[in-house]
């Protein structure tokens, strides 16, 4: 018998994983609740998270779907948010995938009964239907739900207290007091526009970890190769602040700017340790004195000031708080068992219900695109339904939960708040050797491929070029694009990985013990 599958959500995890399932021969019906597919990436109006100035952190390499590269060729730089979302409805068109959604349809609740998922879905007419499906993937994404925080006496505030999930656009703010508190990535963007109509200040717990969208006339995910990774996050951490430490002491032709955020690396317990924010476009703002940086926390409100934990006291007329999303599944009855991402193997199955209820699209790289993640875990949850591959007992998936969790915990050890946080090299390694699609640079002619597997952008194209028959359009996204380390930079990171590695981690223990205790 056909198994019938439910997936729910249509944005960047949603569509691909209506993809996956159809090339395993499973043909899935996708429960949208808009009229437009897209996710958080649909403009605001239209049910999404993104307003139509956003140009994303990551490139038009690392946020492709491995199987739908930008043309040879192509330059590699940042979409803008439309043109992701034309790039999402080329994508749609190529494997015929909108016959497959049901739009404007709303997941009520959902429920396993038996051997079924028993899902609730109400139109746009109010009109209520249900569904039985053998198997449902739930892709919301963990960027859709606001984690707004509540402030001590905020009722009393009379100025407004946005999420910027609902961010207007600069113009709306003009001539009024502004304070953001919290500067993630689109954070950053968002509080560089409203610094160009009023002065703004920032609050944040900790100076944010700031990797500049260009890097020497590459994005900055060019910089994500293997053999840097390798070295390993005590390795990165000592590496990073030496490097900050020897621009400090002794480059010279350093801006301001440039100069404030080695700053922040040096003064920083860890570097891989925080969330990286891809972004450096207020920094400029700061230094022309339109943005005011203050590391700082709201205590409570008045009337109309913000009284802060060290003992500020700044007016507001809007508080905008940039503080990120939560994991949240409020309409399921097996909800509180799935919405902490580090209990489930690969952020996407719970060991108790196996491959019947699963999660894509929480897994979060901190480098990297999500939509290669959520496809990576697509392509082995279609396999698990067509039974081309099988999960690992509940004892083995139980192990590595655990495993993975005290490992990220440990990674990320500033960031415990973003449960989501995954590093892209060692998710996708772990996912390719699940899927069978690791890498093999001994077979034909990809051995031509490894230098720029170890040096090059880990770009998606690397887990499909051991395919049956691979879209030649893979491998020559991978051998278009050129590696950005130099010859000199390449040895110094093999002379680290071979020789300085274990004795960075023991310094670098050293150095953050001695920080604490400053």
């Amino acid at each position: 018998m056909k198994k019938k599958v439910g997936v729910i959500g249509a944005g960047p995890s949603g569509l691909v994983t209506i993809k996956e399932l159809l090339s395993q021969g499973i043909d899935p019906i996708c429960f949208e609740s808009q009229e437009t597919f897209g996710g958080a990436f649909r403009p605001i109006l239209k049910g999404g998270r993104s307003y139509d100035n956003l140009k994303l952190t990551v490139s038009n390499y690392f946020m492709a779907y491995s199987d739908f590269m930008p043309d040879p060729g192509t330059e590699r730089r940042y979409w803008k948010v439309v043109e992701y979302r034309k790039y999402l409805d080329d994508y749609v068109e190529r494997f015929d995938l909108k016959k497959h959604i049901l739009f404007s349809h709303e997941v009520t609740h959902a429920d396993i009964d038996g051997h079924q998922v028993v899902v609730q879905v109400k139109n746009d007419k109010k009109k209520s239907s249900t569904y039985h499906v053998d198997h449902l993937i739930i892709c919301g994404g963990s960027n859709f739900t606001p984690l707004t925080p509540t402030f001590d006496q905020q009722e009393g505030f009379e100025g407004k207290i946005l999420h910027s999930s609902n961010y207007p656009g600069a113009a709306a703010f003009r001539g009024k007091r502004v304070v953001c508190i919290g500067l993630g990535e689109s954070g950053a963007d968002i509080v560089h526009e409203i610094s160009q109509v009023t002065q703004c200040e920032v609050l944040v717990r900790d100076y944010p970890n700031v990797i500049p969208r260009w890097i020497n006339g590459f994005t900055n995910d060019a910089y994500t190769a293997f053999a840097f990774y390798k070295m390993g996050a005590r390795g990165i951490d000592f590496f990073m602040k030496i490097k900050a430490f020897y621009y400090l002491r002794f480059k010279k032709n350093m801006t301001t700017g440039e100069r404030l955020v080695q700053e922040w690396i040096y003064k920083r317990k860890t570097f891989i340790g925080k969330f990286l924010t891809k972004s450096d476009i207020f920094i400029e703002d700061i230094i022309q004195k339109r943005l005011i940086l203050k590391k700082d926390e709201v205590k409570s409100l008045t009337r109309d000031t913000i009284l802060t934990t060290n003992g500020d006291q700044i007016k507001a007329d809007v508080i905008l708080c940039n503080t990120g999303y939560q994991t949240s599944l409020d309409s399921f009855s097996f909800g509180s068992d799935f919405e902490n991402p580090r209990r489930l193997f690969k952020h996407m199955i719970h060991p108790e219900y196996g491959d019947k209820v699963c999660i894509v699209g929480w897994a979060r790289p901190t480098q990297g695109g999500l939509p290669a993640c959520s496809e990576m875990q697509s392509r082995y949850i279609a396999m698990l339904i067509s039974e081309k591959k099988s999960l690992p007992s509940i004892d083995r998936m139980q192990a590595t939960i655990s495993k993975d969790a005290a490992y990220y915990e440990k990674v990320f050890k500033d960031s415990k708040r973003i449960n989501s946080l995954i590093s892209y090299h060692d998710f996708m390694n772990d996912m390719a050797k699940l899927i069978g699609c690791k890498p093999n640079f001994l077979k034909g002619k990809n051995l031509r491929l490894l230098p720029k597997y170890l040096f090059g952008s880990q770009l998606p194209s690397f887990y499909r070029i051991n395919d049956v028959s691979p879209n030649e359009n893979t491998k020559s996204s991978i051998t278009s694009l050129p590696i950005a380390y130099s010859w000199r930079r390449r040895m110094v990171i093999f002379f680290v990985i071979i020789f300085c590695k274990p004795i960075l981690g023991l310094i670098n223990l050293k150095v953050m013990a001695a920080q604490s205790k400053v």
